[in-house]
């Protein structure tokens, strides 16, 4: 699903060159992307194609396509979280996350979100 959306925002960016000011150094050709995300919708897709015989279901009790909605809710979990915990909560709570790069000790840096209050940004 991941590659899907990536091949599916380089055809965005395909027609959206000028808007983006995107030009890279190295870039697939349309066809290329093209082929890429209709590859990757059918590795979408055919997981929930039901097997031409029920000897070929691995599963003895369960659904044939119980992995593949797991698999996508899992997913869709991460976005409801990331919506509530970097868009709704800052909304609500009058705050902006600010990313803060921070170096350790020992050289390794990480990212640190800060709440920087509404009010202070203006």
């Amino acid at each position: 699903m991941v590659n899907t959306f990536v091949a599916g925002g380089l055809i965005w960016l395909y027609f959206h060159r000028e808007q983006y000011n995107w030009y890279p150094a190295f870039r697939a050709t349309l066809p290329v992307v093209i082929f890429f995300f209709l590859s990757n919708v059918y590795l979408v897709i055919a997981p929930f194609v039901p097997p031409e015989t029920p000897d070929q279901n691995v599963y003895e009790q369960l659904p044939y396509w119980l992995h593949c909605v797991i698999g996508i809710a899992v997913l869709l979990a991460g976005g409801v979280y990331w919506l509530v915990w970097a868009v709704i909560l800052p909304r609500i709570g009058g705050y902006r996350l600010e990313r803060q790069a921070i170096t350790g000790n020992d050289g390794w840096s990480r990212n640190l979100f800060v709440k920087v209050p509404v009010k202070d940004l203006q």
